[in-house]
């Protein structure tokens, strides 16, 4: 409920309206003129519409909403961003820095990251008992200035429900299996605008089961989700034209390339549509995130598609978008995860928790 109310105010101007609501009540108004002019117009639109809540629900509404925020805080480390990130961030560092920064991870992260090395580099590393005369001063130096390039990363929490926001929390393999599935949906909401024959016509070209995942992402689509007959056209002419994929490691290294057949399709492979679809529509989703957010999620992808959800992200902020239409399109995407949740696709836990839907 306060989720959609809050929408659009960022995590730290939510945080500051919930503290100072829940500590001074009514009186939170007087602060207001101490704030920039920005922050202090939509925190007084924001508390009046809160005060129109009945005290009895409206203090633990603030409360359960304040909780969330506060167990979401961001911590300093490496541990929640994919490996592949990891591997590009050491482009240009000695083999010395780098064997500096990875004694200090975790043995299974530490892996995955070398695994992602030239061999070259793989080859000048020097083993652990190398270090030992390294001074500790220089270590933590090493350490900091690599962790600078990256943003921090989410606390992992036990879940009383879930978000959209949640979203974060999920591994890079379960945000690739959430974006194939909300791919399809993407795909359905372009193929309502150009109508049946042009759906026909294409899914005469999928393989079997793609097709039928398709045209039962057509059936459930409603049709006020349905994308103008122009935004349609040009959206499936990105789509289904062939081009070189973003390389990058990650889950499944980097995604499918896209060349023409002789079926006429621009793509051998389903899966680089889907996905390609699926960032497309994640991206519209968290534009009205805050940029922190945002690059948290970003870090959770193999490299190869985080770095197209920023650039479909870029694309996206250029058009008029509708706030009402985002919050139901979080809804839907977060419905999505819930049924891959309970088939077994992604963990168990997203599916067994209460949902917080924002549109609703």
């Amino acid at each position: 409920m306060l989720g959609r109310m809050l929408h659009p105010l960022d995590r730290r101007q939510q945080a500051l309206l919930l503290t100072a609501m829940s500590f001074a009540g009514s009186q939170a108004q007087e602060l207001w003129q101490f704030l920039p002019d920005d922050d202090a117009t939509a925190l007084q639109d924001k508390a009046q519409r809160l005060e129109e809540i009945p005290r009895e629900k409206r203090v633990s509404l603030m409360v359960r909403e304040l909780k969330g925020l506060m167990s979401f805080r961001a911590v300093k480390g490496l541990d929640g961003v994919e490996p592949s990130w990891l591997a590009a961030g050491f482009k240009g560092e000695s083999p010395r820095v780098i064997a500096v920064v990875l004694a200090y991870l975790p043995s299974s992260l530490s892996r995955q990251i070398v695994s992602r090395l030239p061999d070259n580099v793989q080859r000048s590393l020097p083993p652990r008992e190398a270090l030992k005369d390294v001074p500790m001063e220089v270590i933590k130096l090493v350490r900091s200035r690599f962790d600078q390039k990256f943003i921090v990363m989410p606390l992992e929490r036990e879940l009383a429900d879930m978000g959209f926001d949640d979203v974060v929390l999920l591994t890079a393999k379960e945000l690739i299996a959430l974006v194939r599935s909300i791919g399809a949906d993407e795909i359905a909401c372009a193929f309502l605008a150009v109508g049946k024959r042009a759906l026909a016509e294409f899914l005469s070209k999928l393989a079997p089961d793609d097709g039928e995942e398709l045209l039962a992402a057509v059936r459930r689509a409603d049709v006020k989700d349905s994308m103008e007959v122009k935004s349609a056209q040009a959206f499936l002419g990105k789509v289904l034209t062939a081009g070189p994929s973003p390389r990058g490691g990650g889950a499944s290294g980097a995604m499918p390339r896209a060349t023409p057949n002789s079926s006429g399709t621009a793509f051998t492979n389903t899966e680089e549509l889907f996905q390609k679809a699926g960032l497309y529509r994640l991206a519209r989703a968290v534009s009205v995130a805050d940029p922190i957010a945002i690059r948290q999620l970003v870090q959770r992808f193999p490299r190869a598609h985080g770095r197209l959800l920023l650039d479909y992200l870029e694309r996206v902020r250029e058009r008029d978008l509708d706030p009402t239409g985002i919050l139901r399109l979080r809804d839907q995407i977060l419905t999505a995860l819930v049924n891959l949740s309970r088939r077994g696709k992604v963990d168990a836990r997203y599916g067994a928790v209460d949902t917080r839907y924002e549109a609703r």
